[in-house]
């Protein structure tokens, strides 16, 4: 089910399984268990993340960001 506009995104770090449903989530997870701290994708993640609480960014935007991210990180994950 999507909350706040997010399609479910499930991220596999450290053998773990983390689901995702928001750009807060998506946040938390950059910030504390991200693979690499640097790069463009990264760092677009984060503003596009943190830009939907000033309302600044879409919900879909986030994801999308959160996503490439993902894709230049090598990290796993599934769309629900």
């Amino acid at each position: 089910m999507s909350v706040s506009g997010w399609i479910a995104v499930i991220v596999e770090r450290n053998r773990t399984f983390h689901t995702i449903t928001s750009a807060a989530e998506a946040l938390d997870m950059l910030f504390t268990n991200w693979p690499v701290v640097s790069g463009t994708a990264f760092v677009l993640a984060l503003e596009a993340c943190a830009g939907t609480i000033s309302g600044a960014v879409t919900q879909e935007d986030a994801q999308s960001a959160f996503l490439a991210a993902a894709l230049d990180a090598k990290v796993a994950f599934t769309i629900t």
